[in-house]
Formats: C-alpha cells, structure tokens, sequence
C-alpha cells in the first residue's frame, strides 16, 4: 500500500484542499492532471472550474474531475497511461475525499473504459464534447486510440490486406504553404519564437505552432501543440490551457492536433518551406538552453512517405545507424554526413541543412568507408538495422495493435508513419517488414493477448492474397529488441521505458 507521505507529494501546493476553498466553484468541478512525465508522479491543476475542454485530456495522462462537494469524483484515465499513472490517480482521489472533508459516501468512477467508456454525467462538465464517430472539422472524425468497437463475430485477419482508409491516413489537408506562426510556452505564457528558427524544436520546451490556409474562399486553422518529453510538468499543464485560450481567441473554430516529440505527423513536418523538421532530444531554445557545444551529438534523418524529411537527435552511438537512412554526426573530431546505401539524395539534402547549424565543415562518407575517427566518435563499432527497406519503393512496413480492451481479440493498423510511442505496452504488436513479421508483447499485455497475437500473425501471412504463406514469424519482448526490428523505427530510444526504481517498487503495492 502507498503511504499517505507519498501521496501527499502529488498533491500540488496551492491546490484547494482546506475550508478556505470556494467551493462555488468546485460545484462546476475542478480539473488536475497525474502525470510522471517530469521524472516524478505529480498532480498539476488543469482548470479551476467547468466547463472544460475535451481537448484537455491528453491520452497519455491521467485526469481527476474533482465534484466532491456534490459527492462525486470521476478518474479517467487515458489510453496510453502507465500504470503508474493509473494507480497513482486512484490514490490521489481518494486522498482528496480525506483531505477536502468530503462527505464519506463520496463516490470515486473510475472511467477505465474511456475513451469511449465516459458517463452523460462526466460529458456534461464539457462545453464541446463530441464522442467518436462525430466530426471536429471538414471530414475529420474524433478519435482516440486505436482500438474500433465492432460487432461480436470472429477476427478475420485476411481483412487486413483490403485495408482502403490508408490513403488518407496522414491527415494532409494542403501542402504545408500556408502561413506558420510559432510560440514557445514559458512562464505560464507563450512567447513568439524568431521565425528565422522555425522548425527547430527541443525537448525541453513546448510550442503552439497556428497554421492557417484557405479551403476553397474559407480560411481554415490548425493549432498544433507540440510537447517536448523533457519539458516540465508545469508547461505541459500550460500549453494545454494555452491552446484553448488560443482556439477561444479565435471563435473555437481551429482544429486542435496535440503532438508529442517523436510523433509529429507528416502535416507538421511539411510546415517548414522544403527545410527538415530538426528536434533536439533536450534543452530549450531559451537563450543558454541548447545542448553543449562541442559535445558529440547524432542526427538521424529520415523522409516520410508524403517526402517531408525530420532530423530527431538521438544517442550517439553506432547501434543508432540504419542503413536506409542519413545520419549527421557532430563531435570534437569534426562533422560527419553519413550516407546509408539505401538512402535517399533527399535525405543527405536535408542532412546537409541539419549540418550547417552544428557547424564545422561537413565530411560526407558512404555506408562501408567509415574512417577510423566516424567509429571512435560513436564509442566504436556496433551492430545495426541493415536490411534495405522496401519502404521507399514497393511495399512499406505496417504496424498492427492487438488488443482484447473491446471484449474481444483484435487488430487494427496504425495509420501513418509510425514511431517507436505507438507500441502500446499493454498490448501485443505486430510489425510486417515484408520478408517477415515481429510479434512484440509488451510488458504489460495479458495473457488473451500473449497467446493470441501468434495465431492472428500466423494468419495473417498465410492469407496474404500476394502468397506470403511461411514468411518467418518473430517474437519477441518489450525491452529486449535486436537492430532488426529496432532500425524500422525513427530515432529508437533503448530508455524509452526505463522507470526510477523506487517507481517500481511502489507499483508493486
């Protein structure tokens, strides 16, 4: 059991918790969020008082609507929150019927069905709910998560292959030509960012980037929120707050995308005039806030299927490489352009690009004539994904979620250019590479799961219309990936889903 010290520490100073609450507004409900995505579990007030935004809740995170005085607390909890998150906002809840002297019959539910699982009467503290199959926008549907609620009949994995929806999956609603502004959250604020760095963005920040176009004689707007994963609790919090202030500024009619580093979509990255989206893995673009000079930093580079190119930063290390992609290696050695056999000129272009702001002059080299002082830079030579991909001519990888969350087991593509995030720990995943498919069970799948991805990998093949009956079937287990399945995803993150080991010890209890 956590103790009650521990649970005092997610509670944000400052939040009503005594008799000095206004509790006229906590009758229209108060909004915290329980995150661990600043390294420690931490409550942040999202909204004082309803109504609220649906575009509030972040599925990665958890949320706690507080009614108490009206006997009444709701968790939902977010698709793609940890367990952590999940026990922790739990604990919270309850801490507050003690905390806030609610009334004993004070009632804590637990939306773990959402999304989609939500009650009328948690809908009703928002102004602009919409649930899934209603529209935000000119043909865009709500959704969130990746798992469709379908009839009672069984899974038939053949059905994956006439999958026509795909076209569309990138959500490009122009070009990218239209016109950019970009703010950086700083101080509860945002703060206009120099346009002569836009589309440079670091881990430590977060950003509302407001596109505007025309749709025929209409102009439209898209707000993108862009959320570094090194950024503190409390921008998080605020550039939530800071987009719908944005959005009610201008008549509620923008369309809300929220972005977390590492899964920009093509749209965002085709927003930059032909330049590469470049993401540094830390700091802040705040004057002193960039990485240090002269350190060994890596790019990797990488064109999307729409073309557009994104330069992520990544651990300089050589079991980072790929042979289908472009890397840019700065250390005190000098500046390295390196070239994958499979690469593309666009993207030794855009490498050129990320080059020039590292500075130095450039050294281009080829995949296999490395000079000795390329290894040394990277701590030596190591193993890495060097099977050419076909993603670029014929027939891309897909990535499959199979999960059993609607009562029964399915499959469901994950649409657009996918990255390391989209593997869904609590479920099993499949990757089609072509020659041959990867089940990867994720740490937290059940055993439904566990032993029914086999069987719908195994189908899958040997239904293939193309006659892919035998392709060899790989498992294998969340934080146990070899470079062969590693190198299909941009800028993988062997930390990724590293926890604090006393985070492990209390969610044990």
């Amino acid at each position: 059991m956590l103790t009650d010290s521990f649970l005092q520490i997610l509670i944000p100073a400052g939040s009503p918790d005594d008799e000095t609450t206004d509790r006229s507004n906590q009758k229209k409900g108060t909004l915290y969020m329980v995150s661990d995505a600043a390294g420690s579990m931490k409550t942040s007030l999202v909204a004082q008082s309803s109504p609220f935004k649906q575009e509030m809740l972040t599925p990665t995170e958890c949320y706690i609507l507080d009614n108490g005085v009206d006997s009444k607390i709701f968790l939902w909890k977010g698709p793609n929150a940890n367990t952590e998150e999940r026990k922790a906002a739990m604990k919270v809840a309850e801490q507050f019927i003690k905390d806030k002297n609610y009334p004993k019959n004070t009632q804590v539910s637990d939306l773990e069905l959402a999304p989609g699982g939500e009650t009328t009467l948690f809908k009703q503290f928002f102004s602009n709910w919409k649930d899934k199959d209603q529209t935000t926008g000119p043909g865009q549907a709500y959704s969130i998560g990746r798992i469709a609620k379908v009839s009672q009949v069984p899974f038939d994995a053949s059905s994956l292959h006439s999958n026509k929806t795909m076209a569309a999956q990138h959500g490009m609603v122009d070009d990218g030509s239209g016109k950019v502004q970009i703010w950086r959250v700083e101080g509860g604020d945002k703060v206009p960012v120099d346009p002569s760095s836009y589309g440079q963005f670091y881990g430590g920040d977060c950003y509302l980037i407001l596109y505007t176009y025309r749709q025929g004689s209409r102009e439209q707007h898209i707000i993108y929120t862009w959320q570094g994963l090194k950024c503190t609790q409390d921008e998080l919090a605020a550039s939530a707050f800071l987009t719908v202030k944005l959005d009610d500024s201008m008549g509620g009619s923008p369309v809300q995308v929220r972005v977390t580093q590492g899964q920009e979509p093509a749209h965002l990255m085709s927003l930059f005039k032909g330049k590469p989206m470049i993401i540094h893995k830390g700091g802040t673009s705040r004057k002193g806030g960039q990485s240090q000079t002269g350190s060994t930093r890596l790019f990797h580079i990488r064109q999307s299927s729409t073309r557009a190119t994104r330069a992520v930063e990544v651990e300089p290390t050589a079991s980072q490489l790929n042979t289908n992609d472009v890397f840019v290696l700065k250390s005190p050695g000098g500046l390295f352009l390196w070239k994958g056999v499979a690469a593309s000129e666009e993207e030794m272009a855009a490498a050129k690009y990320a080059g020039s702001f590292l500075g130095g002059s450039p050294t281009e080299i080829s995949e296999g004539k490395e000079p000795a002082g390329f290894w040394s830079a990277l701590g030596g030579k190591k193993d890495y994904q060097t099977s050419k991909s076909l993603q670029k001519t014929v027939k891309p990888p897909r990535l499959f979620g199979c999960s059993n969350k609607t009562g029964r087991l399915i499959a469901e593509e994950v649409p657009g250019d996918f990255t390391q995030s989209d593997l869904a720990t609590d479920d099993v995943m499949l990757l089609d590479t072509w020659d041959q498919v990867f089940v990867w069970i994720g740490n937290d799948a059940n055993e439904v799961e566990r032993n029914g991805a086999d069987k719908i990998a195994k189908d899958y093949v040997d239904s293939d219309p193309s006659g892919r009956r035998g392709t060899p079937v790989i498992t294998i287990k969340q934080g146990f990936e070899p470079p062969t399945f590693t190198g299909w995803f941009q800028a993988w993150d062997a930390k990724m889903w590293d926890t604090d080991p006393l985070d492990r010890i209390r969610a044990r209890f």
